[in-house]
């Protein structure tokens, strides 16, 4: 079968050369990549990124209109990440603040940039991050929820304070809480509650 109907065949937007090699059914790397240049020379496909590769040749505003494109390159730049922190809870409107950045949790910390676009990363112990309590599935991307984002945050920002959880479920912030084995994020799930009953 056509290699690129194929790739239209897989209905993703982006995809990694690992994606390719599997799709294609590409053992030899050298080999893939030739072909992988030589569809990248006739514009059938469009590097966005190093090892990253898109149907379309995306721009900046191509991106920032589309969220779910956005995520997805996320998810596809480090592999087993996760979108999390302040990008989940300005998508849950619990935030109004403007970030230009994509935030996510990963082994490493690292800032790529894509289409002068940042994508953050920030390193959380593999025990949490491989756990998939509170991580979601939206079209193909793995995303925090809120509750998870709201732990991931008082992991890495212990005196942040966070504003406007109203919304949050209780029961599962502190099922996800203990992932964490921090006493202090214990602690804040208690005051929030009391914030919380005394708004009642």
């Amino acid at each position: 079968m056509n290699k690129l109907v194929l790739i239209e065949q897989m209905e993703r937007q982006i995809f990694t050369a690992q994606d390719l090699a599997v799709l294609w059914g590409y053992d030899d790397e050298q080999k893939l990549y030739e072909l992988i240049k030589y569809y990248v020379r006739k514009k059938q496909i469009f590097a966005i990124a190093r090892g990253l590769y898109a149907t379309k040749p995306y721009s900046q505003q191509d991106l920032r209109d589309d969220p779910k494109l956005l995520f997805a390159i996320a998810n596809k730049l480090v592999p087993n990440s996760y979108i999390s922190l302040f990008t989940v809870l300005k998508k849950c409107g619990v935030i109004f603040q403007y970030y230009d950045e994509i935030f996510s949790v990963a082994k490493r910390s690292a800032t790529r940039r894509v289409r002068g676009l940042n994508f953050v990363y920030k390193q959380i112990k593999s025990k949490i991050l491989l756990s998939e309590l509170g991580v979601e599935q939206e079209n193909g991307v793995r995303i925090a929820s809120l509750e998870r984002a709201i732990a991931d945050i008082w992991y890495l920002y212990p005196r942040l304070n966070v504003d406007g959880l109203e919304r949050v479920n209780m029961k599962k912030l502190r099922k996800i809480a203990r992932l964490y084995e921090k006493k202090s994020m214990l602690k804040k799930i208690q005051e929030l509650e009391l914030e919380l009953a005394s708004r009642a």
